[in-house]
Order: C-alpha cells, then structure tokens, then sequence
C-alpha cells in the first residue's frame, strides 16, 4: 500500500466506505540502505534541495499540517517496482517528527519509539490502534520481501529536470546483480 490507498472501511452515514490513508509506513529494503539523495549528495546540494521542499511545504508538515521546523525531515518519496528490482525516487516531503517516526517505523521501533508511531499513524489516519498496527505487520511483510531482491535505482525525470545533482543515484547499481 501507498499513500493515497484504501484500506480500512469507516462507517459514513450508516454505509462503508474505503478511506484514504495519509500515512503509512515506509520501510527501505536494506540493499537500498544509505543510498538516499541526503547521503550521497554533497551537503550544500541536499541543504538547498530540502530548503526548497520546506517552501513548497509552506513551513507546515505535508502529512499532518502541524508547523514545521527548519530541522524537520525532508522525506524521499520512493515507488517500489518489485516485478523489475527498481526503486524510483518520485517526490520529496517534508515532515514533522512524529509523522517521520511513524514513515520510519522499523527504525522507530529499534530505537523505542514504537508505540508513539503507532500512535501518530493511527491519529493521522483516523483509525484505531489495532488497524495501525495492521498496517506496520502488512509493511514487515512486504519489507522482508523486498529484502530478498536486488535494486537498481532511478530517479523521475520531473526530478532530474529540476535537481541535476539527483542524477548520482542512478549510478548506485552493481553491474554484477544484473
């Protein structure tokens, strides 16, 4: 599941519909661990991509609206193609920590944080305890899945065209893998 995908039904006057999530879980696969635009780009490139983000933002979280620090996450928006090994790099977000805890659960949770992302994800989603935890067991899932393949990355051309200096991701591919 992604954002903007179905998933629990609420009740809607007196009918189900399938709602919306705004936030979900997000766990990189670890052959693609540290191969993020704000580890490999140099650090004046990232500074000035995430301050771009943050404008964009409006200075607020995109997941939750709260307000947004200068030190919130810019959150790299990837879509996984498990059928041919790629990962894309499609948008940037910004978000406030605890929508970040909650996108970076398995690290939330190695780190104690566990049951406050839970938390967020179910407030942010306007769903239960029980349905957010659902939610991060389906990413566990997929997650071990996706940890049994080998990626090669790529970055959107609408990306690309905007920020030249993503183009030093695409390169992270062992030539051996395929």
């Amino acid at each position: 599941m992604w954002l903007g995908e179905s998933m629990p039904k609420k009740k809607h006057l007196g009918k189900s519909v399938p709602q919306t999530l705004k936030l979900m879980p997000h766990l990189v696969p670890k052959p693609l661990w540290g191969k993020s635009a704000a580890n490999l780009l140099k650090r004046a490139a990232w500074d000035r991509i995430r301050r771009d983000a943050l404008e964009a933002a409006r200075r607020a979280c995109q997941v939750c609206s709260d307000p947004a620090s200068a030190s919130d996450p810019c959150h790299e928006l990837w879509e996984y193609d498990d059928e041919r090994g790629t990962a894309t790099l499609v948008g940037l977000r910004i978000q406030c920590r605890n929508c970040d805890s909650a996108v970076h659960m398995g690290r939330a949770v190695k780190r104690g944080f566990g049951n406050a992302a839970i938390a967020q994800l179910a407030k942010v989603n306007d769903i239960g305890l029980r349905e957010a935890k659902m939610l991060y067991r389906s990413a566990m899932d997929e997650w071990k899945q996706r940890n049994k393949k080998q990626w090669r990355i790529a970055v959107a051309k609408s990306l690309l065209e905007r920020y030249a200096e993503l183009a030093v991701l695409e390169p992270i591919t062992d030539p051996t893998l395929f």
